[in-house]
């Protein structure tokens, strides 16, 4: 018989929230006002928070950068290595793909071998955003 539901694991509020305190830290930490976003596997808000320095313009760009790593299982940083080779895929996918972020800050959420769910960072340079976002995964480590 052929199964009605799939069954599937996403991020836990708790588990998201964790992130984004441990996020916090980081940021701290590298003196960084930023805007953190966790998303479920299909890009779905589970968790955030915009820091009081942020920028306005980091709350979507963080969202979007969670969104990009979730629904495509890829981190940002890696679609630029991606569509730099590409020339099509470089002259469609930013302007024709709706919310595709090809800098980093944004990292599928692995658990058990399956995407639970993303996290998106912005308000620095991409390279300290992707730190920043992969401070909070380390604590799935632990998990």
């Amino acid at each position: 018989m052929t199964d009605v539901v799939v069954r599937k694991a996403n991020i836990s509020r708790e588990y998201a929230q964790k992130m984004i305190d441990r996020a916090l830290e980081r940021a701290n930490e590298l003196q960084k006002n930023v805007s953190i976003a966790i998303v479920d596997d299909g890009g779905y808000l589970v968790a955030f928070n915009r820091m009081d320095a942020a920028n306005p313009s980091s709350v979507k760009i963080a969202i979007d950068k969670a969104f990009t790593a979730a629904t495509t299982r890829i981190a940002t940083h890696k679609w630029f290595e991606i569509i730099e080779s590409d020339a099509p895929l470089r002259a469609g996918a930013a302007i024709g793909v709706e919310r595709l972020i090809v800098f980093g800050g944004g990292q599928p959420i692995m658990h058990e071998g399956a995407c639970v769910g993303a996290i998106g960072v912005s308000g620095g340079h991409w390279t300290g955003d992707t730190d920043i976002g992969s401070a909070a995964l380390g604590i799935l480590e632990d998990a």
